[in-house]
């Protein structure tokens, strides 16, 4: 191997990024003769210490909330911005979406805007001939493409954008949220495209609200809060520090909303943490009588949870998922969807057995539960939660079919 190829394709240093904030549009024209003697403005840090390496052909996820620093830390990778502190050095062509329709003319039409964008990422005119038909196909907008960009909804804008920047043969992709709109055909599609765009070498930057996707896709995390990295590493704990985060939030508002409605009797506590309400005791699995995590595709299993909730919870709920390695949940359910309601005892202890088919191929699977508080037909307040409460193994395969789960499918000659 190369020493050019033994180096990351991304290395960043020490990143920071400081905007100057004035009370009044004349401090900006006063500080400007004061220098430095005398300073009018505020310091807003957007992005602050940030620092990590990325390989050829990894993907990284980032994570964190509205307003954290990820669409600050894309852009100065990408060399739209420049950083106030530290550095960010890239090793090879950057193709970047990075915000709905950026650098589109809206009086062009689409023809001549994928010239355009082709020609500012890198391509020349004659490279971009050869793969226009490619762009169009892919982008799915038929005779639009000779329309002004203007006239298109916001799925085909974003369409012909990600076409665009998939085929400028980049060596880092930088998608910005751009798979969170269209149709589900077409994010199919442009998912599909990057795993081929990952066979090939190519390193993406994938920024995303949907943990499911950053665990499935990427092969490491970066997870914002407060402008600065609070976890880098694996994409299971980033995404659930994250996951926790949002929670945390949404906990308050439910608060603020059931003492609104008076769901639930006053609490004489001004603390703004709420209070922990209940929580998962143990979880077991098995088949027949014994306990096993090495099952046989298609046995009947059951798993056993044993919660603890406070007097205030009126209906909790127990949930279950089997979910496979990259975090997906293949199948779940709750105690509500077979119509029973758990009834907890004297000290606030309630049991309940899960039973399911482990009709699935050979491989590793987790179990994940969640103890939940119902307070309407919709709203749900999460009070525990455990991620991997059971791991289990399908070791042997008794009827052989496609994909992850079996589904019972039957076939006739028509």
């Amino acid at each position: 191997m190369s020493s050019d190829m033994a180096q990351p394709i991304i290395s960043v240093r020490d990143l920071g990024k400081v905007y100057h904030l004035y009370d009044k549009p004349a401090d900006r024209l006063k500080q400007a003769f004061l220098w430095k003697r005398k300073q009018l403005y505020r310091e807003f840090w957007a992005l602050r210490g940030v620092s990590f390496d990325l390989q050829r052909g990894e993907v990284l996820g980032l994570i964190g909330r509205n307003g954290s620093g990820k669409s600050t830390l894309l852009q100065i990778v990408c060399g739209v911005l420049k950083p106030s502190t530290g550095t960010a050095e890239v090793r090879g062509r950057v193709a970047a979406l990075l915000e709905l329709g950026s650098g589109f003319n809206p009086d062009f039409t689409g023809r001549e805007n994928v010239f355009l964008n082709a020609a500012i990422l890198g391509l020349s005119r004659q490279q971009t001939q050869e793969r226009f038909e490619k762009i169009v196909r892919f982008a799915e907008i038929g005779a639009f493409i000779d329309q002004p960009v203007k006239t298109y909804s916001s799925g085909m804008v974003v369409r012909l954008a990600f076409a665009i920047t998939v085929h400028v043969d980049a060596d880092v992709l930088v998608v910005d949220e751009a798979l969170s709109v269209g149709d589900a055909a077409f994010q199919f599609k442009c998912l599909h495209h990057l795993e081929e765009l990952l066979s090939r070498g190519v390193t993406i930057v994938l920024v995303s609200h949907d943990v499911q996707l950053v665990k499935s896709y990427c092969t490491r995390a970066i997870y914002l809060k407060d402008n600065q990295v609070h976890f880098y590493g694996d994409c299971e704990t980033a995404t659930e520090m994250y996951l926790k985060e949002m929670r945390s939030q949404k906990e308050k508002m439910l608060d603020q909303l059931t003492a609104a409605a008076a769901l639930n009797p006053p609490v004489e506590s001004h603390s703004d943490k709420p209070a922990q309400k209940g929580e998962i005791i143990s979880v077991r699995m098995g088949v027949g009588e014994k306990e096993n995590a090495l099952l046989d595709g298609g046995e009947k299993v059951w798993v056993d949870v044993v919660a603890k909730v406070d007097a205030t919870i009126r209906r909790p709920r127990l949930t279950m998922f089997v979910r496979d390695l990259k975090g997906y949940g293949l199948f779940g359910f709750n105690n509500h969807h077979n119509k029973v309601e758990l009834k907890p005892n004297s000290s606030g202890e309630i049991r309940g057995r899960f039973r399911f088919r482990a009709a699935l191929r050979l491989g590793d699977y987790s179990i994940a539960i969640r103890l939940e508080e119902c307070l309407g037909d919709s709203l749900v307040m999460l009070i525990d939660k455990r991620l991997n409460a059971v791991n289990f193994k399908v070791v042997k395969e008794n009827q052989p079919f496609l994909g992850v789960v079996d589904l019972e499918g039957a076939f006739e000659s028509a």
